[in-house]
């Protein structure tokens, strides 16, 4: 009997754990005066624009597969990252680059980012290259 309730146990906590890590949202957003692009993932749903005004918005659906991909990367950067890391570089402080901010927020949780455009911290690399490349394919 105690082998039966140790093994139900087991499976919620397993089960409540990779609830845990779900992302509700990732912003990526890159802007200065004459640069903006924004990407939003909600759920399935991808929304990106280059204009401030959205009126260039393209919204796209997106397959389970790369939502689960998106959610392995979110799930890499929020396990590895405490708060806010730091910027690789800081050309951005001297109008030498675009600045970055990513955000994955989750129910219990929201991690940032800030960074140069196209110099992306190791740990945030992997889920920007992959939310870039979804945003600008077809």
């Amino acid at each position: 009997m105690n082998y039966i309730l140790g093994f139900f146990m087991v499976l919620f906590a397993a089960k409540g754990c990779e609830e845990q890590f779900n992302y509700t949202s990732i912003d990526y957003e890159a802007a200065s005066r004459g640069v903006y692009h924004h990407v939003r993932v909600e759920g399935n749903t991808l929304i990106s624009e280059h204009s401030r005004d959205g009126s260039d918005r393209i919204t796209k659906e997106l397959t389970a597969s790369q939502v689960s991909e998106l959610n392995r990367l979110a799930q890499t950067f929020v396990a590895t990252t405490a708060d806010d890391i730091e910027n690789p570089s800081d050309a951005a402080d001297r109008d030498a680059a675009v600045p970055v901010k990513v955000l994955v927020v989750g129910g219990t949780y929201s991690r940032s980012a800030s960074f140069d455009r196209g110099n992306p911290p190791a740990r945030v690399a992997p889920l920007v290259g992959r939310l870039l490349l979804l945003a600008e394919a077809p």
